[in-house]
């Protein structure tokens, strides 16, 4: 299960907006980061979507926890991640994450089509298929509707998809 995850964003905002459609949740400002939303789901999965800046960069926190000290509110503790915003605008990049959807293929589809983002069905290996969200056109979303999530937990098992994964690759 992935509870959440962040990705940078030239528009956070309409970003989270369009993760909340995707994943039935609401879109609100996340005061960690200045600048930054979130989605997060209705059904009471955890599952939300950090949208950072795009100059946003995780780094690591120093020193270590100290327990007198205790945050109140959105805080970051010295010691915890500190966001900073020192990265740099990538066009694309190796990050990538799949998660569920409750809305079928052409309404994911149209989603990110109106947002004016690469939106394509895939049939990965024969085995799932999806649709590719290409956020912002530089971060690829893989979105699984029902069928293809199905189809995708039915594959990704260590002893399923090990059995596609070692075998070798056709000629």
């Amino acid at each position: 299960m992935i509870a959440h995850f962040s990705l940078p964003a030239r528009d956070p905002q309409r970003v989270a907006q369009v993760f909340a459609r995707l994943i039935d949740g609401e879109a609100m400002p996340f005061p960690v980061v200045p600048g930054a939303w979130v989605a997060i789901a209705r059904d009471g999965s955890g599952c939300g979507v950090e949208v950072l800046p795009h100059a946003s960069a995780h780094t690591p926190g120093e020193g270590e926890p100290d327990p007198a000290r205790v945050a109140q509110g959105p805080e970051v503790m010295p010691w915890e991640v500190q966001i900073r915003q020192e990265g740099d605008l990538q066009q694309h990049s190796g990050f990538h994450v799949a998660l569920s959807s409750p809305l079928s293929t052409e309404e994911i589809l149209a989603i990110g089509r109106a947002e004016g983002w690469r939106s394509v069905c895939c049939e990965r290996g024969g085995v799932f298929d999806l649709v590719e969200v290409w956020v912002e056109n530089r971060f690829m979303l893989e979105v699984l509707p029902p069928h293809g999530l199905q189809r995708y937990l039915d594959f990704y098992t260590p002893a399923v998809a090990g059995r596609m994964f070692a075998a070798p690759p056709p000629c």
